[in-house]
């Protein structure tokens, strides 16, 4: 079984070191799951204030054996599901990437495969690792890559954060940055946590929650 830890903390990044010191790991070794971010609210700010609390699961580098079995299993997913909807020609790879496996698909005529905001990718990855954990455990994670979309989103989010970021100390005032996804604002929180002048926190409710970022006093 794997090893998992659930801790809470005053930031995001606070409560992953926290899990990562707990499970004896380092930060490559783990999944990480935000399950809830930090907020503040009420009176000064405390009453309704809530804390970050993350789940951190060890997810070990993965065996040749391990990647091999992993690979035909996806390998035969794919080949029934592009079957189904006609696209037994598409391009993809699959290889191993320490505690993961990676499926790049690309091609010219793949973009519905991404999906607005990468929502499709989002759902494909999330199924794969569904039907792969379902049978066996010991299969390893699938990370969906379309076109190169998530590393390309991923820079330009780091961009963005840095950008607003430095707005923020430039005129002293806070920035709420536009509705995203989970997995968006951890890329928000983790690039801003590298930075001592600045802090983050989230706002809203699902699918409308946002990250504000202010200056740290």
């Amino acid at each position: 079984m794997k090893k998992t830890t659930e801790q809470v903390a005053k930031t995001v990044e606070e409560a992953i070191r926290k899990g990562l010191e707990e499970l004896k790991v380092s930060r490559d070794d783990v999944n990480i799951e935000v399950l809830e971010e930090p907020t503040s609210g009420g009176v000064l700010g405390i009453l309704s204030a809530k804390l970050a609390k993350v789940r951190l699961t060890v997810d070990k580098k993965i065996s040749d054996v391990q990647a091999e079995k992993t690979k035909s299993k996806i390998d035969e997913i794919l080949k029934n599901i592009f079957s189904i909807t006609g696209e037994s020609d598409l391009n993809y790879t699959i290889t191993k990437k320490d505690n993961q496996m990676l499926l790049e698909i690309n091609g010219d005529k793949v973009s519905h495969l991404i999906g607005y905001k990468g929502k499709t990718i989002e759902s494909l990855q999330s199924l794969l690792n569904a039907m792969l954990q379902r049978e066996d455990e010991e299969y390893a994670k699938i990370f969906v890559e379309v076109n190169g979309y998530k590393k390309q989103k991923e820079e330009k989010l780091k961009k963005l954060a840095n950008k607003m970021a430095d707005n923020v100390i430039r005129f002293r005032k806070s920035i709420r940055l536009e509705p995203m996804s989970a997995y968006e604002r951890l890329i928000i929180h983790t690039e801003l946590a590298k930075r001592n002048d600045v802090e983050t926190e989230s706002y809203g409710e699902e699918p409308r929650r946002r990250v504000v970022i202010k200056k740290k006093y």
